[in-house]
């Protein structure tokens, strides 16, 4: 039982690493597609001014002690300032996540446990494909939708441009490159341990 338990906190582990990682790569990536995205073009701002309030957008986001929300040249909703603050709420707790369990899933994989869950990392494997091939045919707007009726208990996250213009520079290509960098890096961990245990496997059989 105890070792299922530290299986499960491995798992949550790699969802909040993966999520970690891909907050800090979404913002990088975010600079380097204002133009290719032609955010200057749509927004009628220079690109210096998107990439601010971006700027200042992810700092309230990922900095605790910044408890007001403060884009310069945006508007923003009752409404859509609570969808933020959830969303800070989320990243804080991904963060958390990350650091304290992070020892806990050293420990797995320094004493091997992993070896015992080859069914279960082939599982965890598994489950994001399924959601890939979901978005390949059922388009990538199924996945985005259920991802917050999931985790946003009411509808805050739909802005309205009129109200919460912030949204035109986050159009749904950002997020779908960013659902796919956490993809990768969830993937590459447990390809990882699933090559790990099928080596112990075949020093044991040698």
């Amino acid at each position: 039982m105890k070792t299922k338990a530290h299986f499960l906190l491995t798992i949550i582990w790699s969802i909040s690493a993966s999520t970690t990682l891909t907050i800090l790569a979404a913002i990088p990536l975010f600079h380097g597609l204002i133009n290719i995205f032609q955010l200057p073009e749509l927004t009628y701002l220079s690109e210096k001014t998107i990439s601010y309030n971006f700027d200042k957008l992810m700092r309230y986001l990922l900095n605790p002690a910044i408890q007001k929300l403060n884009m310069p040249d945006f508007t923003s909703s009752q409404a859509g300032l609570k969808h933020f603050a959830d969303v800070k709420q989320l990243f804080l707790l991904a963060i958390l996540l990350t650091v304290v369990l992070l020892v806990p899933t050293f420990l797995f994989i320094k004493k091997k446990r992993y070896i015992q869950f080859y069914q279960g990392i082939k599982i965890c494997l598994v489950i994001p494909v399924f959601i890939g091939i979901i978005a390949l045919f059922g388009g990538f707007d199924s996945i985005f939708i259920s991802f917050h009726q999931i985790f946003f208990r009411d509808a805050t996250w739909l802005f309205d441009p009129a109200t919460d213009p912030v949204i035109n520079i986050l159009p749904e290509n950002y997020f779908m490159l960013c659902f796919m960098i956490f993809g990768v890096i969830y993937m590459v961990f447990w390809s990882y341990l699933l090559l790990k245990t099928k080596r112990s496997f075949s020093n044991e059989k040698n």
